[in-house]
């Protein structure tokens, strides 16, 4: 039988790290590879599943504790008056990308994001329909992201605008002044910004785009619990958007979007903020000792907080994950982001009890040529 599926989506064949398999993943024995927190677990997050009432799985999820420890916390830590109104929950952060796409993009749509950044966007926009086109990070300038060279970018044929703050896989934290530029510049032509900030736990809540959401009819902003809250098995997140922009989501988002579990354990973890200081303090520690200046790797412009970041060899020929698994330390290769090959790779920080172990392996693959 001839399925006829839509061309969009049959024409391509995707190709994610996030889905792959690492051949080596036997012989690991430090894993820097995927983005999450392998570091340590919020005693809070704890004491949560410990006290869970088992019968909150017998009805669909309804509860709205999550939604009211979300405007606490922002409140709190940000100074920002939220509503119930503008949150959205997902099974995960990718939910609210997958879904604003799903949202906006018809065929032929264009839509500007970064490269590299998290590629599993532009594929999902692509098999939307829509026209993805980037603007390069510049390894010359150690991949900084400029926002004036950004927004002249922006053209009246874009759709939609997607940005990972902190950059994956730089790392990369883009301060939010520069965030406003952007959502401002795209207001005057009708286009909304979505802003990823998977990584944003690892930087100041005050960077966060959220705190532009007052002012801010055309910005989408989503958040995570799988990354520096250590919750990736959960799969919960949520968006932050102009009311207007919550009542047409909730047109196209699935019912009962994030389980009862999910719900109840998230929202404790997320007033768990002297958790979140800890891991940025394990981070700027171990960032420090290996941001070095080495002769054949080079590390790119990033956050001294954020647990990432993008290491790539002067050799092209080299494949660094390959490399790295030699010494029995996983990473991700960055052979499917987009400007990047297979001698570079995206480096998850572990434990600083590695940190030793971490410096001899980089001083070890620095001196292959």
């Amino acid at each position: 039988m001839e399925y006829r599926i839509k061309k969009s989506i049959s024409s391509q064949i995707k190709e994610s790290y996030a889905t792959g398999t690492q051949d080596n993943s036997k012989n690991i024995e430090i894993d820097c590879s995927e983005g999450i927190n392998l570091v340590s677990f919020s005693n809070i997050a704890i004491d949560a599943f410990n006290s869970i009432d088992y019968t909150i799985m017998q009805d669909y999820p309804r509860s709205t504790s999550l939604q009211k420890s979300i405007i606490e916390f922002w409140d709190k830590y940000a100074n920002i008056k939220l509503n119930y109104n503008n949150i959205t929950l997902y099974d995960g952060s990718i939910g609210a990308l997958f879904l604003t796409n799903k949202l906006f993009i018809e065929n032929d749509d264009k839509v500007l994001g970064l490269a590299p950044q998290f590629p599993e966007y532009g594929m999902d926009v692509i098999m939307c329909g829509g026209i993805f086109t980037t603007y390069k990070l510049n390894p010359e300038n150690n991949y900084k992201f400029i926002a004036d060279e950004f927004i002249n970018l922006i053209t009246d044929d874009l759709k939609l605008i997607y940005i990972d703050n902190p950059n994956n896989p730089t790392g990369q934290i883009i301060e939010l002044e520069d965030i406003k530029k952007i959502v401002k510049f795209a207001h005057t032509k009708n286009i909304v910004v979505l802003i990823d900030e998977a990584y944003g736990d690892y930087m100041n809540p005050k960077n966060s785009a959220i705190n532009l959401i007052p002012n801010s009819e055309n910005l989408i902003v989503s958040k995570t619990f799988s990354k520096a809250y250590g919750l990736a098995g959960l799969r919960g997140g949520y968006s932050i958007q102009n009311e207007n922009l919550t009542n047409i989501m909730s047109n196209v988002n699935t019912p009962y979007e994030m389980g009862s579990i999910t719900r109840f354990i998230s929202s404790k973890v997320i007033l768990d903020y002297d958790f979140l200081l800890k891991m940025q303090k394990y981070n700027a520690q171990i960032k420090k000792a290996l941001i070095q200046n080495y002769k054949n790797l080079s590390i790119s412009e990033t956050g001294e907080t954020t647990s990432i970041m993008l290491i790539t060899h002067k050799n092209k020929s080299i494949d660094l994950e390959k490399e790295f698994a030699k010494l029995k330390i996983g990473v991700i290769s960055c052979s499917s982001f987009e400007s990047l090959q297979k001698n570079s790779v995206r480096f998850r920080l572990p434990s600083p009890v590695y940190l030793q172990r971490l410096i001899n392996a980089f001083s070890i693959i620095d001196n292959i040529e």
